[in-house]
């Protein structure tokens, strides 16, 4: 008899509740907590692409999309610092008053 690989998904749905039980109630900061939280739902949103790449072990792809999720909330955050910075130095112009660079 052959192995068989069991599905992805119920492959990610066993990781993720041994994660949980051994590794998200042991984090002791409710902020980290949360942000397992989050990253699950990036996990989850993208358990498609996930799926598709088979030359990769699950907690690899875990891993990558969890890098990925980091990446994308820092470019936001980055644009949006970008775009206050530019609307500070438009009052700034208009008020004719000079701030000093950090």
């Amino acid at each position: 008899m052959g192995r068989t690989t069991p599905a992805m998904r119920m492959s990610f749905e066993d990781l993720l509740s041994r994660m949980r039980t051994e590794y998200k109630v042991a984090l002791l900061s409710r902020g980290r907590r949360d942000a397992f939280d989050h990253i699950v739902e990036a996990w989850s949103a993208e358990l498609g692409a996930i799926s598709y790449a088979e030359s990769f072990t699950l907690m690899d792809l875990l891993l990558l999309t969890g890098v990925i999720e980091d990446r994308r909330v820092t470019d936001e955050l980055s644009l949006r610092l970008s775009d206050l910075e530019r609307r500070v130095d438009e009052l700034n112009h208009l008020s004719g008053v000079r701030v000093r660079e950090i």
